[in-house]
């Protein structure tokens, strides 16, 4: 049988069923990332997370005021929310994204 360029776009879908389970332990797996992953979540949801989320909010702030725009005031705002929030929040989706 010879696969041509035609069939292939046919056989995708089976191969990321067949593929898509060991998608669902890339977050049990690997311990030897472990230590990687707990210093940037760390930092992430310290002080160092913290600061540049206020700093990049603070930015936003200053530079819209300075444009007269509301635009990146409120860019600026959003950026410091999902600053701080947004670790825990793709911690706690990709934490239970066991199928």
């Amino acid at each position: 049988m010879k696969l041509s360029v035609q069939r292939i776009p046919s056989y995708l879908p089976v191969l990321l069923i067949l593929l898509l389970p060991l998608a669902a332990l890339g977050s049990t797996t690997g311990a030897e990332f472990q230590i990687a992953y707990q210093f940037f979540y760390d930092a992430a949801t310290g002080y160092l997370g913290r600061g540049i989320a206020i700093v990049g909010g603070l930015i936003g702030l200053g530079y819209g005021a300075a444009k007269g725009s509301p635009l990146p005031a409120v860019l600026g705002v959003i950026l410091a929310v999902f600053g701080a929030l947004g670790p825990t929040i793709i911690d706690a989706v990709f934490g239970s994204a066991v199928v």
